[in-house]
């Protein structure tokens, strides 16, 4: 039996190593909250690069910061059509991979497009910011290894 491992997939919104592994990851937005999978990264990765690649830049655009979630996280909530059909488009992409989300009740209709706060980053309301990149994220023993990177260029 192939072993399940747990994923994300997060927007680029400061720069993440890649093969760095992070207790918390810095400011991100997560476009497609945790999943498992029996793929190993590297065919994951192939699943999803035709999305990806051919994907623009994503711009978001920074709204009001509210206590989120069951944990009341500090979040800085983003409005952005593209990441919404980004978003979109990749569960599509992940339901043909036949992964299982963890928390189904957070992915499509029900996704809500943020940056969790951080120490010493701010957005304010109005700000914008455009991510160039999405990154494929494995979370193992709670900690999260950055295993792709993939440029956002809409080629």
């Amino acid at each position: 039996m192939k072993m399940k491992r747990l994923y994300l997939f997060a927007l680029e919104v400061v720069p993440l190593e890649l093969g760095k592994t992070y207790d918390d990851l810095p400011s991100h937005l997560t476009l497609m909250s945790r999943f498992s999978s029996e793929l190993p990264p590297e065919e994951l990765a192939v699943v999803v690069h035709p999305l990806l690649s051919a994907t623009p830049p994503v711009h978001l655009a920074f709204g009001e910061t509210i206590a989120l979630g069951p944990k009341r996280v500090t979040a800085h909530m983003v409005s952005s059509p593209d990441e919404v059909k980004l978003h979109e488009a990749l569960r599509k992409v992940l339901d043909s991979a036949k992964v299982e989300f963890q928390y189904p009740e957070f992915v499509g209709d029900n996704h809500k497009a943020h940056v969790t706060q951080r120490t010493g980053v701010q957005f304010d309301p109005g700000s914008e910011h455009v991510a160039r990149a999405a990154y494929l994220v494995e979370v193992v023993d709670k900690k999260r290894m950055i295993r792709t990177k993939f440029t956002l260029n809409g080629t």
